[in-house]
């Protein structure tokens, strides 16, 4: 991953019909409104010549309040979050061209049922 730029975001999305079925969550995914700002997610812990990094997820930028009620613990329907790893890799001497490299993400936020006051 040497000389690889690598960035992550993500951005609140709405979700609906989620089902829990026998072969995992089946649900419907669509732009929430009004549109959000994309969240930049850190690229932390870089170390190229072993390929790995640290990706923080810091839930206190996702801008969620406890207000929200989509995360009533008896919600049908969670906060979500859709976004991307994206990993840049340039052009190599020798004729190997530009290459991108995409990890898709999803977070469902559903609340426990505990309030911290």
């Amino acid at each position: 991953m040497t000389a690889a730029t690598i960035n992550a975001q993500i951005v609140r999305r709405e979700v609906s019909n989620l089902q829990d079925t026998r072969t995992g969550l089946s649900f419907s995914i669509a732009d929430y409104s009004p549109t959000p700002t994309p969240i930049t997610l850190n690229i932390v812990n870089l170390n190229a010549s072993a390929g790995t990094f640290t990706l923080v997820i810091d839930d206190s930028t996702w801008s969620l309040v406890s207000s929200d009620p989509e995360l009533e613990i008896n919600a049908q329907n969670p906060v979500c979050f859709s976004g991307r790893i994206m990993v840049n890799f340039p052009a190599i001497s020798g004729g190997n061209p530009a290459d991108d490299a995409v990890i898709f993400l999803l977070f469902l936020v559903r609340s426990d049922g505990i309030v911290v006051v």
